[in-house]
């Protein structure tokens, strides 16, 4: 079924691209911004906020692209999309602690 797959997967998956990327410019957009008008801390955290963002958007795709996998009975890529979030989640939790 992989070789017949519906254009709505692929324009869901860009559009959980294009949400993620745009959100992070924004947000960090912001930050930057309120680096100008206010002092503190304050700008720091939202471009953290931005820079998580960024990194949690590759993540929130690869969950999307699981589960409509998953929903299409596509059961081999679904598989494969989860043990690449199993990698992901298992590089976020060991990987914490170095710097």
């Amino acid at each position: 079924m992989s070789q017949q797959r519906e254009p709505s997967f692929d324009r869901i998956v860009a559009f959980v691209l294009r949400v993620g990327a745009f959100s992070c410019f924004f947000i960090m957009l912001t930050g930057l911004i309120a680096g100008f008008l206010v002092k503190g801390a304050m700008p720091l955290e939202i471009e953290r906020a931005g820079v998580l963002l960024m990194l949690a958007t590759p993540v929130v795709r690869v969950i999307v692209a699981c589960f409509l996998f998953f929903r299409e009975k596509d059961y081999r890529y679904g598989y494969i999309s989860l043990g690449v979030l199993v990698i992901l989640m298992l590089g976020a939790v060991f990987g914490i602690g170095e710097h």
